[in-house]
């Protein structure tokens, strides 16, 4: 790990919506004495409320919270916009560099995956308090040619959240956006693909998981 440049206990605040992987991370992040929990939740709209009361320096979010809650990059720009000098860790199962490389656009300091060893979420904490971005090694290249690499942010949003079995309609209310708004970017990013159905979206990914491009696998 790499020596602290800052001083004090660092304030960390925690999102996610299962309830053994808060526990699990409380109980790790409590045997650091320079880190100071000073709050978890389970939902998006609590967790901002926190942060609205109280001094927090870094916030670990989940990537993917329940259906009907707001999450991912449109989360993370508004807790950009609300809170300038928060240092925001993404932590997640979702481990594709394309999910990594929509967060960084959206304002995320760096990204966590659940299958690293605990103490990297020290390591990460560190990097993002001294300036530095964290990501997992091997996540920078490989994205060109991964035809995904192709969509906005926006776009992979909804594109993630079809894949995941939402409707337009759900998705367009899980990020508060008018259905047109959510259909133009569906359709936007089909031809970006140059696919036109839902089952092909789902063949392309399954050809991709094949070749061993990286796409989430939920």
């Amino acid at each position: 790990m790499s020596a602290r440049t800052y001083t004090g206990s660092v304030r960390v605040a925690l999102l996610d919506d299962h309830a053994l992987v808060l526990k699990g991370l409380i109980a790790h992040l409590e045997k650091i004495p320079s880190i100071l929990i000073v709050g978890s939740h389970g939902g998006s709209q609590p967790f901002r409320a926190m942060l609205a009361s109280m001094p927090v320096d870094v916030a670990l979010i989940d990537y993917s919270l329940a259906m009907d809650d707001i999450d991912g990059v449109a989360l993370i720009k508004l807790l950009r916009a609300a809170h300038p000098a928060l240092k925001i860790l993404v932590v997640s199962a979702h481990g594709s560099r394309l999910v990594i490389r929509s967060l960084l656009q959206a304002g995320a300091h760096g990204f966590v995956a659940k299958s690293q060893e605990p103490d990297e979420i020290i390591r990460a904490i560190d990097a993002v308090m001294t300036g530095r971005e964290y990501m997992p090694p091997g996540t920078v290249s490989g994205l060109a040619d991964n035809p995904m690499a192709r969509l906005s942010p926006r776009e992979w949003e909804v594109i993630r959240c079809v894949l995941e079995g939402l409707s337009v309609t759900q998705i367009a209310n899980k990020f508060n956006r008018s259905l047109k708004t959510v259909s133009t970017q569906k359709t936007a990013a089909y031809r970006k693909l140059d696919i036109g159905k839902d089952n092909e979206l789902h063949m392309l990914r399954a050809y991709l998981l094949a070749s061993d491009s990286e796409v989430p696998s939920k």
